[in-house]
């Protein structure tokens, strides 16, 4: 062994180092100061390891040793009283109070580790002093599969305490997971990731398939916490079980992805720009001969809004142009749709999108552009409906003041001669339709340009994820649609042929009459 190979392994396994210290004397302080001894005297005595096999034994050794030192030398400080378990002439060591005190650790630990019916069979057996009978009628199984359940639990304890498991990454420095949702209703799963653990759990198995013992290690979780959030997972087809491993249920992308296909949107943008504004120019002059109104209207916003209405209706007829046929699935929940998950801090355009929100003469559409607007519309919001409704009809007034309140201060509404109405422009259904129909070969250009990019990404994601998710390069294509819808607008914006607009102004969002 030579100090250079000593030294890339000290270097991959110093976290694990802190944290058996972390776990052997029970305070970070000390902790570090004996990681940082062993630390040294594995560099000091690499020419020992003669055979390069038996490193990580002897890694392991110096540090159980060290921190052996460490508690014969605190013990000498201390003023020790005579114990209870003194008996004639013998007296526990600080060593051998320490070994005890880490032998329940590990019970515990291996406890917390076991599943639930082996954890509670053991649990009342030897903690609660329960009879195999009691146990039994408890839990509806027979006394036979009680004493089963309590020789099987002893070997999984032994074994559990005699190994040095290695907690994962995820136990301490979780990664960043983002939930998203394409299709008719999500209910169900934002409730469930607004926590940290569900998501923790998607990327462990994600990174590979896990039992629940070797996930609760991953995620640094007991069985009794994690129980539930797996049940969740696995009720919502999120966690699917194969044997007895936890597989992903969902696809998962990150920034190297998103970047690939940001990039390809971007480039194909900006070589259709001036298509782009001549349609822009083309449509704005259909607007006069329809019933089109808009806050603070201008040139400026009479371009977004031609704008986002040739490219979203681009993109819903590029599906039709696409290799990649979108079957919107049959979910958990009962609806339909598509389930992804995002990895890392995922740099987003969008604060959201929200195609067709019903209300009760029209509908709304919102796309939330950061570049445009800091006012996020979300109809479901908590009031936010009734208040959309009192704008929609320009009612004076509605039961959601607190609502109104903090959209007229986001500037999305405002009062005019006592009643309350829109910041964002309003058409008839009928007469946007019409638009659309005068512009079908300009959306139809467009289109053909997005089938690419949404082609294109189906199959860069297709190749990155495990072929066992076969809505992979579905999912491609959707993620790939939210890229080109975010990046039409950094594109124009650069180009200076439209611009922000006025603070008043929500150039994002937009009412259909019936």
């Amino acid at each position: 062994m030579t100090k250079e190979q000593m030294e890339q392994i000290v270097l991959a396994n110093m976290q694990k180092i802190y944290l058996y210290c972390v776990r052997r004397l029970g305070n970070a302080t000390d902790a570090e100061d004996v990681a940082s001894d062993i630390t040294v005297e594995l560099l000091s005595s690499y020419s020992r390891v003669k055979n390069d096999n038996a490193v990580l034994g002897y890694v392991w050794a110096v540090a159980d040793n060290l921190c052996k030192n460490y508690w014969r030398r605190a013990a000498k400080f201390e003023t020790t009283e005579i114990p209870e378990d003194y008996i004639g002439m013998y007296q526990i060591t600080a060593e051998e109070d320490m070994i005890h005190r880490e032998d329940i650790s590990l019970l515990r630990r291996e406890l917390a580790l076991l599943s639930k019916t082996y954890r509670e069979v053991m649990i009342g057996h030897y903690i609660r002093s329960e009879s195999c009978e009691e146990i039994a009628q408890k839990l509806n199984i027979s006394v036979t599969s009680v004493k089963q359940y309590l020789f099987e639990g002893r070997k999984k304890v032994k074994k559990g305490m005699e190994m040095q498991r290695e907690y994962g990454v995820y136990s301490y420095a979780p990664e960043k997971f983002s939930f998203d949702f394409w299709g008719d209703n999500s209910t169900g799963y934002w409730e469930l990731f607004r926590r940290k653990l569900p998501g923790s759990i998607m990327l462990s198995v994600w990174d590979s398939p896990k039992t629940l013992e070797e996930l609760s290690t991953d995620v640094g979780v007991a069985m009794p916490y994690l129980e539930e959030d797996v049940a969740k997972l696995e009720d919502l087809n999120l966690l699917i079980r194969k044997g007895n491993k936890y597989h992903c249920g969902l696809v998962i992308y990150d920034n190297e992805f998103m970047s690939e296909v940001r990039d390809a949107a971007k480039n194909a943008i900006r070589e259709n720009v001036d298509r782009i504004k001549a349609a822009v120019e083309k449509g704005k002059a259909f607007l006069n001969d329809t019933d089109y109104q808009c806050y603070l209207d201008d040139e400026n916003s009479r371009g977004w809004f031609i704008l986002i209405l040739l490219f979203w209706e681009a993109v819903q007829e590029s599906e039709a142009k696409m290799k990649t046929p979108l079957s919107f699935p049959r979910l958990a929940n009962g609806y339909n749709g598509y389930v992804m998950g995002m990895r890392g801090e995922i740099k987003r355009s969008m604060a959201g999108i929200y195609g067709r929100y019903a209300l009760k003469n029209g509908y709304l559409r919102a796309l939330n552009y950061y570049d445009l607007t800091d006012k996020n519309v979300n109809p479901f919001a908590k009031g936010a409906r009734d208040v959309l409704l009192a704008c929609e009809a320009r009612l004076g007034e509605t039961s959601e003041l607190e609502t109104l309140t903090e959209m007229i201060e986001n500037k999305i509404v405002h009062v005019e001669d006592g009643k309350i109405c829109p910041n964002f422009a309003e058409i008839s259904d009928r007469d946007y339709m019409a638009i659309a129909e005068k512009l079908s070969e300009e959306i139809g250009e467009l289109a053909g340009v997005a089938a690419k990019i949404r082609d294109t990404a189906a199959d860069v994601l297709a190749a990155r994820v495990p072929k066992e998710h076969t809505e992979a390069r579905e999912i491609g294509s959707i993620v790939s649609m939210w890229t080109l819808l975010e990046n039409v607008v950094s594109v124009i914006l650069e180009t200076g042929f439209l611009t922000r607009g006025r603070d008043e102004q929500n150039l994002t969002t937009f009412y259909f009459r019936n």
